[in-house]
């Protein structure tokens, strides 16, 4: 059975207010929606991945009490957002912090690159990260 899997078509994330999170993703890490639809909305991650945003049911109040990450970032559990340099990682900080974005572990350089920790509007914590795999 090994290969069926060629790679990643789409990840999806239940969001506390759409709007907002399509604000952020779109402003703030400036990525490009593909479809708005009245419950969800897709964006396009480089050539040829999706991010699905979709409204959890019942809005915020019942996505704070059912979904939020209790931990608020302090957990490991993240997705890393591709980024094309070391200097990119650090000028991408500045823009976070300018535009209000809590960062869970600052910027940083690697063996193998550079990274830094955020969160969005849900509490989920991404990375932004440049790999260099002969580090």
């Amino acid at each position: 059975m090994a290969g069926f899997v060629k790679g990643i078509c789409h990840f999806g994330l239940s969001v506390a207010d759409l709007d907002e999170s399509i604000r952020f993703y779109a402003e703030v890490l400036g990525l490009a929606m593909s479809e708005r639809r009245e419950k969800d909305a897709f964006f396009r991650v480089g050539e040829v991945d999706v991010l699905a945003l979709i409204q959890y049911p019942g809005g915020a109040g019942r996505f704070d009490a059912e979904m939020r990450p209790a931990k608020r970032g302090k957990a490991f559990t993240h997705f890393g957002l591709a980024a094309e340099s070391v200097d990119d990682v650090f000028r991408f900080q500045d823009h976070l912090k300018a535009a209000g974005v809590s960062i869970v572990k600052e910027a940083y350089e690697r063996w193998d690159g550079a990274s830094l920790y955020f969160l969005d509007p849900n509490g989920y914590t991404l990375e932004y990260i440049y790999y260099d795999p002969k580090g």
